[in-house]
């Protein structure tokens, strides 16, 4: 096996593909070209080889379902028969069993980092002008900017002198409400102001925070930190997550089972580094 799916799967020479063959059946270079657009990768070669890996398998899957009488008549990979009668031959031959309670407590052990409540922040904040290119309208939107701060630390009621502000200031439609933007958690805000607001804890965060929205003045009025999740709250999801790991292993022992009985020519798919991952 001389071609380029025999040995150079990262090599520059996708002229050198060759017909492979799955246990008599033919699989040609041309429905290997096709395939690539599904396989995108950082070599011509790779694309190759991976498009022509998915197709070897599916003719591997499709035989195999055949030959259990899941389905009675030829079927194309990637069409809604194949997938079914996939599905149910992974469920005939590939059982993945679920984990038991002991299993799901010593993940929950090792890993309580992952099983916590997110934290959550009551918030209010005064969005004023990105200060842009110009040096002069820049130095003026910092200065206001730095002029309210001060303004709010200063003042017997930070919390009213900044909804009051906010009122009069922010170019952001909160402004009716003081500024308020409610309950916010992870990934509800631009990255910038949320590491403002968790990272700073109750009261008004010292500094302007700029977005691409512009300049963020911004008060915390309540701060939750997260809380760890009991191990029966988490304990379905752990069992789901480990049942998942698992089948994923599962199915490449079964892959590379197929994959070592069948007659193949024109590709070489029991490379170690194929069934690493």
């Amino acid at each position: 096996m001389n071609g380029l799916l025999a040995s150079d799967r990262d090599g520059d020479r996708p002229d050198l593909l060759q017909t492979i063959f799955v246990n008599g059946r033919e699989i040609s270079p041309q429905q290997v070209y096709r395939e690539m657009q599904y396989h995108p990768a950082a070599t011509p070669a790779e694309a190759i080889f991976n498009a022509a890996r998915s197709l070897v398998l599916g003719e591997l899957l499709s035989q195999r379902a055949r030959a259990q009488g899941l389905c009675d008549r030829e079927i194309l990979p990637g069409s809604a028969d194949f997938d079914t009668a996939v599905d149910k031959l992974l469920q005939l031959e590939v059982p993945v069993p679920k984990p038991g309670r002991p299993s799901c407590l010593e993940y929950y052990c090792q890993h309580r980092e992952q099983f916590a409540s997110p934290p959550l922040a009551e918030v209010r904040h005064i969005l004023l002008q990105a200060p842009g290119d110009d040096g002069e309208e820049a130095h003026r939107i910092r200065q206001l900017a730095r002029s309210l701060l001060r303004q709010v630390e200063q003042s017997a009621d930070p919390l009213k002198c900044f909804a009051q502000l906010a009122g009069s200031h922010s170019r952001c439609s909160s402004k009716d409400s003081g500024g308020s933007l409610g309950q916010v958690g992870p990934g509800d805000t631009v990255p910038e102001f949320e590491e403002a607001v968790f990272g700073h804890g109750v009261g008004l965060v010292p500094e302007p925070v700029a977005s691409a929205y512009g300049l963020h003045l911004i008060y915390v009025e309540q701060f939750e930190p997260g809380r760890p999740l009991g191990f029966e709250t988490v304990r379905e999801k752990i069992a789901q997550q480990l049942q998942e790991s698992l089948r994923r292993r599962m199915i490449r022992v079964y892959l590379l089972d197929l994959v070592s009985h069948a007659h193949i020519t024109g590709i070489d798919l029991l490379s170690k580094r194929d069934w690493a991952h």
